[in-house]
Parts: C-alpha cells; sequence; structure tokens
C-alpha cells in the first residue's frame, strides 16, 4: 500500500521539461547517442520505439536528489550567499542554443578570486561567477574524481551561460553528498572547455537530426554495457546491433571495401591480443598486491591519496540444472513451461592465417 502511494505521488510530482524532446539536455549529452537517440523519438511512429516490455522507470534516485537539493543544499545556500545566488530552485532558468540546452541547479557571482582556493584553484577568473551543480550519490560508490558525464553537464552549463548571459563563468563545483550520511560531502572544481562545448553543440546536433538509430553508435554497449543496464532501449538496441543480413548480396564487394574489412579486422586482432595481455599483466598486479598483503597479515593500507582494501566475499548462489531438470522429471514436471528464450544475438568471428610468404 505505501509502496504504491508513493510510487504515485512521486510520478505525480515529477518535473516535466517540455522543451526536452527538442533539445539534448546538458545531463544528456554525456550519455549514450543511441540511447538519447531513442529517448527523443520514444512514441514516433516513424521514428521511434517502444521501451523494453519489462523496463521499470525508476524515480528514486532523481527524487533523492531534488528533496535534497530543494530542501537543504538550496536553503544553505541562501542562507550563506543571500543575493549572490542566482538561478536556483524557482528561479532556475533553462538556457538553450541550437539543439542544446541546460538548466544550471545555481550559479553564484561576484565571488572573490580565491573561493576556490580550498579546492587548488587560485583564481577563479571570468567574471567572479561559479556554476554550482549538486548531486547525491550512492554511499557504496567511491569517487576519486567526478563522474565524466557530470564534468560534461558543468562544462555544458558554463559554455551556455557565457553564450546566453552576461555571466563569464571560467569554473564549476560538482559537491556530490552521500544519500547515506549527508555530511560527508565531496567537491570537485570543473574548468570550462571550449574545446568540449563545442563538441557537445555538434554531439547535440547530431543525435538530433539523425534519422535512424543506426546513425548513431551504441555507445554504451561499445563501454562494456554498464550503461545498457539501466537503459529503456536495451533490447531495442540488441536487435539493432545483431541484424545479420538474411539475404547476402550476389554482388561481390569492391576492392577498397574488401580492404578496409581487412585492416579493420586485423586492427581488432590487434586490440584483443592488448586486451589480453593488459588483463594478464592486472591479474599479475592484483596477485602480487595479495600475497605481500598475506606476508604481514594486513588487509588494508592507505597512503599518499591511495587505499587498498582486502576482504572476503560470500560464495553465490547458484543451482544445479542437470540435478533439477532429473528431479523434476521423476516428479513429472514439464520445465518446458518455465522456459524463456532471450533476445537474439549474433557472432562475429575473425580468422588470420599467416600467409604463404610469411610462412616461408
Amino acid at each position: 500500500m505505501i509502496r504504491e502511494t508513493l510510487a504515485a505521488h512521486a510520478e505525480a510530482t515529477r518535473r516535466i521539461f517540455n522543451d526536452r524532446a527538442n533539445s539534448v539536455g546538458a545531463s544528456e549529452i554525456g550519455q549514450c547517442a543511441r540511447k538519447v537517440y531513442f529517448a527523443k523519438n520514444e512514441g514516433d511512429a516513424t521514428y521511434g520505439v517502444n521501451p523494453d516490455a519489462d523496463y521499470a522507470d525508476s524515480w528514486g534516485a532523481t527524487l533523492r536528489g531534488k528533496l535534497f537539493e530543494n530542501n537543504f543544499w538550496l536553503p544553505a545556500l541562501r542562507a550563506r550567499f543571500g543575493d549572490r545566488l542566482l538561478y536556483g530552485g524557482d528561479d532556475q532558468r533553462t538556457l538553450v542554443s541550437g539543439f542544446l540546452s541546460a538548466t544550471p541547479d545555481a550559479v553564484l557571482v561576484d565571488m572573490p578570486p580565491d573561493a576556490l582556493a580550498h579546492l587548488g584553484v587560485s583564481d577563479i577568473g571570468g567574471d567572479g561567477s561559479i556554476v554550482l551543480e549538486c548531486k547525491t550519490i550512492d554511499p557504496r560508490v567511491k569517487l576519486d574524481e567526478p563522474k565524466p558525464e557530470h564534468v560534461y553537464q558543468a562544462v555544458v552549463q558554463m559554455g551556455l551561460l557565457r553564450e546566453l548571459t552576461s555571466h563569464r563563468p571560467q569554473w564549476a563545483i560538482i559537491s556530490y553528498a552521500n544519500a547515506s550520511f549527508l555530511d560527508d560531502i565531496i567537491e570537485f572544481p570543473i574548468a570550462f572547455d571550449a574545446g568540449i562545448f563545442a563538441n557537445a553543440k555538434a554531439r547535440a546536433a547530431q543525435v538530433m537530426t539523425a534519422i535512424t538509430p543506426d546513425e548513431l553508435k551504441p555507445e554504451g554497449w561499445i563501454a562494456g554495457g554498464k550503461e545498457c543496464e539501466h537503459c529503456a532501449f536495451s533490447a531495442a538496441c540488441g536487435r539493432l546491433r545483431h541484424l545479420v543480413p538474411t539475404q547476402p548480396s550476389a554482388e561481390r564487394p569492391n576492392a577498397q571495401f574488401v580492404s578496409e574489412m581487412i585492416d579493420r579486422a586485423r586492427a581488432a586482432k590487434v586490440q584483443r591480443q592488448e586486451v589480453e595481455n593488459a588483463t594478464a599483466k592486472l591479474r599479475e598486479l592484483e596477485h602480487e598486491i595479495r600475497e605481500r598483503l598475506r606476508e604481514h597479515s594486513l588487509r588494508q593500507i592507505a597512503s599518499d591519496g591511495v587505499a587498498i582494501t582486502w576482504a572476503p566475499l560470500k560464495g553465490r548462489t547458484s543451482y544445479d540444472m542437470k540435478a533439477i531438470r532429473e528431479a523434476a522429471s521423476k516428479a513429472g514436471i514439464d520445465l518446458a513451461q518455465f522456459e524463456t528464450v532471450g533476445e537474439p544475438t549474433d557472432r562475429l568471428t575473425i580468422t588470420i592465417r599467416a600467409s604463404a610468404s610469411a610462412a616461408a
């Protein structure tokens, strides 16, 4: 009862950005380009696809951040900085340039040059303004540096402020508050980078003007698939990635295309070997660390900004499927009724044989 009530209230009070369908927001620009394309075209009869049937939109983290921002972070900043705090809360302003948009959490103005000295910035430059970005983070996540997508977001915010307002921020602060212990806060200073901002504008235009999703790379999958775990369109993207031609062309590919594919295949094999070598070296170093810690009966070491923690982990629960099938058969239970079939996939095989001249 309570769960459903809270979920309904979260949906009813969710903030809607009406302009987001026509631009790529600063919080989106660092995400997988294909994912953003799907989100922008959701529901479009020609270009859109539906979210995965089993996808459930999690509102918890977003609501957690807004609750912290509106009820603690913003009032605290207003109490300290007064009129020098702009664009916060109800005064937030969405900035749009072409296909790129941003809604900064707040901006500080008329700040002294050494305002960020405690973060290693001796002079904030610009016009004395600083962009502020408020984040909350899962306490299980350990941050040694800001998340790349958040850096991208902060740079876009500074760039749009510089382009569309009289403010000229040279620095932003991304603050991460531990969601369990709100007094555990990490701050990172982010410098404006004109090159990154220009790239963001070009990237937004590429996403918004793409006709089909295959014009954009599946960057989340390329990066390892972590982002895909929380994507509403992972199945649709997977179907596109695994789409193998059903009727190969009867025409022979031209020599230029063949040469291009051969070069890419050789490069892929080189990269795979480098990955295998790097993985072996990583495991060797981790083994040496474990052995040295064991020799000294230690589980933790921390010095010079580096922390090493060695802890035992419980084994994962698994099931003997052969034994389950045998037991079900004896009990007269047909396991076929519980079977599910996953999405179709594909296999790319690259084989490189030594040439006759090389063998000689």
